[in-house]
């Protein structure tokens, strides 16, 4: 059985949902330059930026007790040294019409939001000015809505930085001549010490932090030991981040690899001292799928998508994703007998090209069983002794992906637009809605 306390609702991003492109003072962000032309790009998202009273008020009526949204670095800072009131205002709304319904907010400080400027002076994270920079806003964030914000997450997915594919996401691009795992070993070790003083300044001033990675499980694709090796060491890369967020330090295995292969990061005088400041209240999870690893091959790259190797025993989503609710199971169990932490799955849910029927409805079936199935086997690894106390989809409302394909949609709520023709975006309850409703009202006893 679930807590009582347990948090139900779903997540999204600014740059994928709020639009109003040059509104507000928003200025371009990097994630703008991810977009690869294939199908649309974030300047209109479903428009949420003047929507999202509308949107809120369908979550209330389907039960969501907790809604985890990014605040956009690009609405806040029009200038290295400037800051946006219109931005921060419109924050201030924003989270006073979640409390309004009885959402807990949960603001993530970091989800590729970054200022286009900051990446053609600096590089990114890849320069520690940047790391200031980012400190001193999310200073300024904590302060303003400390008494509103009772949980926080620092960066979204950070263990991103360690999938083989481009860093644009955090700003960086590896210099001509570079060892590309040396700069990605620099950005993850800058970002760290980022999430690490921000955590601090957060506990200071009395609030609690979810450190978050994405997990992708990874299986040996055979029982040779090698292929097991090979599969602990695609694990270790949510490992070195989730080991700071629950111990404080590197661990000892990541560490010795960067000594080993000569792609160790500039460590400044003091910087394990800042880690050990990372310590965070809970961990969060993004999962949507596993991989299999094999002795000297990638088992994941994330260069225009996530692509993964094909697991024999799982089907595939239409997208290539794995469809392994088990995988989520056997995960909660890892973390929680690793690091014996309360865990949060902050993201979860099904990507699809929704179609309308001749009755203008949206019976998204797929959807209903992909979540039932992955809500069940949490639900077992809690009965198995895991403290897990909540679970968001990813995007209740149908936003554009990660790439900006809007024809990957993940809502139980539809919006009216497509790649190319942004329609009325209006908003049309799917099936899944009513299911989902009924899921929180009996806090997960019926599936």
């Amino acid at each position: 059985m679930l807590r009582k306390d347990f948090l139900w609702g779903g997540a999204v991003t600014a740059h994928q949902s709020e639009g109003a492109y040059q509104e507000g003072g928003k200025v371009p962000a990097v994630c703008d330059l991810t977009v690869t032309g294939d199908f649309s790009d974030f300047k209109d998202g479903i428009d949420s930026y003047h929507r999202y009273k509308e949107d809120f008020d369908l979550f209330q009526e389907m039960g969501f007790n907790a809604y985890r949204f990014s605040i956009d670095w690009s609405r806040l800072m029009s200038d290295e040294n400037t800051y946006n009131e219109a931005g921060f205002q419109f924050y201030d709304e924003f989270i006073d019409a979640l409390k309004e319904r009885g959402m807990e907010p949960i603001p993530t400080l970091y989800h590729f939001e970054m200022p286009v400027y900051l990446q053609e002076k600096y590089n990114g994270f890849a320069n520690r000015k940047v790391v200031d920079i980012f400190v001193e806003l999310c200073k300024k964030i904590v302060d303003r809505y400390n008494d509103k914000v009772n949980y926080w997450i620092i960066f979204n997915e950070q263990n991103g930085i360690l999938q083989k594919g481009p860093k644009m996401f955090f700003g960086g691009v590896c210099p001509e001549g570079m060892n590309p795992q040396t700069f990605d070993n620099q950005i993850m070790h800058n970002t760290l010490i980022a999430h690490s003083l921000v955590n601090d300044y957060i506990h200071q001033k009395g609030g609690k932090v979810m450190g978050m990675a994405t997990v992708v499980q990874s299986y040996p694709e055979t029982c040779h030991p090698l292929d097991t090796l090979e599969s602990m060491k695609a694990q270790s890369e949510a490992y070195v981040f989730l080991d700071v967020f629950a111990r404080g330090h590197y661990n000892s295995y990541y560490y010795a690899n960067m000594k080993n292969e000569g792609t160790m990061p500039e460590i400044l005088d003091g910087d394990f001292d800042i880690l050990k400041l990372g310590k965070t209240d809970y961990l969060s999870i993004s999962y949507y799928m596993s991989t299999i690893s094999h002795y000297g091959e990638q088992s994941l790259t994330n260069v225009n998508d996530v692509v993964i190797k094909k697991n024999p025993y799982l089907e595939m989503s239409d997208f290539g994703w794995s469809i392994d609710p088990v995988g989520l199971r056997i995960t909660l169990r890892q973390l929680y007998d690793r690091y014996e932490m309360p865990i949060y799955v902050v993201e979860n849910g099904f990507g699809c090209d929704d179609e309308i029927n001749e009755n203008g409805e949206i019976i998204d079936d797929y959807r209903i069983d992909y979540m039932r199935k992955h809500i069940e086997e949490m639900k077992k690894a809690v009965e198995e002794g895991v403290d897990c106390r909540g679970y968001l989809v990813w995007g209740p409302v149908d936003i554009l992906s990660s790439r900006a394909n809007m024809n990957k949609r993940y809502g139980m709520i539809y919006v009216n637009r497509k790649n190319n023709d942004l329609k009325d975006m209006k908003r049309m309850k799917k099936k899944s809605f009513d299911w989902y409703k009924h899921v929180i009202e009996t806090n997960g006893e019926e599936l």
